[in-house]
């Protein structure tokens, strides 16, 4: 008898342990904690979603080759520049090869260096699997707490979005 209120009571503190930490779970969709990103910028300044929880952050994943990834990186950055608020961070996220293709983008784009980050094979797959890329380049919008509030948010969306705050 003792054996089993033993099992009864060990397995009510698993539950109960299990859903105290709920709220961690950390996933890709509306509303799940936002899987970490940590990268170099420049090769000198370590750029986080921790180190900018508080605000809102838009991370856009783009490639080279992947037109519409291409169009949707140079809509976020011209949104971003002439918002003379700043409403979010943005981090748009290059997953070229060649670091050097990425390089010709930004000057033929026109994108501001400030906002746009490469990350080498290494980082790449981590972020993949993380962000699932592997099924499509996609944008998200988290809230100051890291909750992702909206996927592939359009320009107009986010004004929307950015301006009921």
């Amino acid at each position: 008898m003792k054996k089993a209120i033993s099992y009864i009571l060990f397995f009510i503190a698993a539950v109960l342990l299990i859903s105290a930490y709920s709220e961690r779970v950390i996933k890709a969709e509306e509303g799940y904690s936002a899987p970490e990103i940590e990268m170099l910028a420049n090769d000198s300044v370590n750029v986080s979603l921790d180190n900018l929880k508080g605000h809102y952050v838009l991370v856009n994943f783009w490639d080279s080759s992947n037109a519409v990834s291409r169009i949707a990186a140079g809509e976020y950055d011209r949104f971003f520049h002439r918002s003379s608020h700043r409403p979010f961070e943005l981090l748009s996220v290059n997953t070229d090869a060649d670091p050097t293709l990425f390089h010709e983008v930004i000057k033929k784009d026109n994108l501001d260096r400030t906002t746009q980050f490469h990350i080498s094979d290494a980082k790449a797959k981590n972020m993949t699997s993380n962000y699932r890329l592997d099924c499509g380049f996609s944008s998200y919008l988290i809230d100051p707490q890291g909750k992702i509030v909206a996927i592939n948010p359009s320009v107009q969306t986010l004004e929307e979005f950015l301006s009921s705050r």
